[in-house]
């Protein structure tokens, strides 16, 4: 992997470590700490909308910045990249779990929040409280799964 695509791919792993980070450590306690479900929806919806572009954008970015590293690594080995076969099967395993949790956060809990808001649907507080549980414990489980993933990665390169 060429010094740019390092600094790129590390820029996102980053940014969605981070936004992820935030999203379980800040944006989610202190909404709810908010009593009225209106207002903590209108306050998620607000901070997961700009989540969702982040973390998906820095997911975008890391899959296509590691196809472009494996595709020199590939050229660069020839005959010797079968050695890599099995941690390399490990590590898209892991990035292909990561992207289906972090998919699952974004688009199947916070995309949800966001446009009951935008559409001012009714809000059902026990739905929502349910909502903010498995967000908190799938951005848990996203950073999980970014960290061994990164750890599975860095045992490639050497």
């Amino acid at each position: 992997m060429d010094t740019f695509t390092r600094w790129i791919h590390l820029l996102a792993l980053a940014t969605y470590f981070g936004t992820t980070l935030g999203l379980a450590l800040q944006l989610l306690p202190a909404a709810e700490a908010v009593d009225d479900p209106a207002l903590q929806r209108r306050l998620l919806a607000r901070g997961l909308r700009a989540y969702n572009v982040l973390s998906v954008g820095a997911l975008g970015v890391l899959v296509l910045s590691g196809a472009s590293a494996l595709t020199a690594w590939k050229a660069l080995l020839g005959r010797d990249f079968a050695r890599l076969l099995w941690r390399l099967v490990a590590k898209l395993s892991l990035t292909f779990a990561l992207i289906l949790v972090a998919t699952y956060v974004s688009f199947g809990l916070a995309h949800r929040l966001v446009r009951a808001e935008l559409g001012q649907l009714p809000v059902d507080a026990a739905v929502q409280a349910g909502m903010i549980r498995r967000m908190r414990s799938a951005a848990w489980l996203g950073l999980a799964l970014a960290a061994w993933t990164a750890w599975v990665g860095i045992g490639l390169t050497r």
